[in-house]
């Protein structure tokens, strides 16, 4: 049982990257990012440390986010989410607005059943300047509970209202991401207290005494037209069913 939560560890902190990553609204945009996680130990194995460059396409209706080996497609115009695994070519495909219950596999329903979540957030007021953007520092705290096991989760969320986004349109694709994450269903509506576009996020989480930590930041912006298929599925890959729990994510 332990040996799950182990390999659990690194499936957890990518699909919370996915939902804290920042998107943009309104035209097209691509939004460059960086990301540092750090080496953690557990069990006697390992996890180096690993720094990531992150790209995110936002055209109307439309998100195209890579993040090392996996894709998100948000399309609204299609009322389709997809998660795309590039290292064995394989995608899963999910209706807008969907039920995340309904279509998990029943390992992964078990292991959701499994779990205790709460969240709540805090508006600190502090402020300081990141990349020129002038940004406010809201806490994130998540419990969870599962297997027995507590697994805290907490994060200092830095967001800015100078990046000319649309809030609106921005949380209406961001609560899509945060949906397909079981860990935070209860974190959607506390996110409408957020205000303002999250510039860098920094993360830890503390499971079976060992933290795990990432720092996301957004470096720039800039609008511009996506080349032809940037928000199209890849060809050749194959559909599979959708699981937040499959580590390789």
């Amino acid at each position: 049982m332990n040996k799950k939560v182990f390999f659990l560890a690194p499936a957890i902190l990518v699909i919370i990257a996915f939902a804290f990553s920042p998107i943009l609204a309104n035209a097209d945009h691509v939004i460059k990012g960086k990301k540092h996680t750090d080496a953690f130990n557990m069990m006697g194995q390992s996890q180096p440390e690993k720094d990531e460059e992150t790209t995110t396409w936002l055209g109307k209706d439309k998100m195209k986010q890579d993040v090392g080996e996996t894709t998100t497609l948000i399309r609204l115009d299609k009322n389709k989410m997809y998660i795309i695994n590039h290292s064995d070519k394989t995608y899963s495909e999910m209706d807008l607005p969907f039920d995340l219950e309904q279509m998990l596999p029943p390992e992964a329903k078990q292991m959701l059943d499994a779990m205790d979540i709460s969240s709540s957030i805090t508006d600190t007021g502090e402020t300081k300047t990141i990349n020129d953007w002038n940004c406010k520092k809201y806490q994130i705290e998540i419990s969870v509970s599962m297997m027995g096991m507590g697994m805290p989760i907490n994060m200092d969320m830095w967001t800015s209202k100078d990046l000319g986004v649309d809030l609106k349109e921005f949380k209406e694709l961001y609560t899509k991401t945060l949906a397909a994450n079981p860990m935070f269903k209860d974190f959607i509506q506390d996110f409408e207290k957020i205000d303002g576009y999250p510039v860098l996020t920094e993360f830890s989480m503390d499971m079976m005494g060992t933290e795990q930590k990432y720092t996301e930041e957004v470096i720039s912006v800039e609008k511009m037209g996506a080349p032809a298929g940037t928000y199209d599925l890849p060809e050749g890959y194959t559909k599979t069913t959708y699981n937040p729990f499959d580590q390789r994510r």
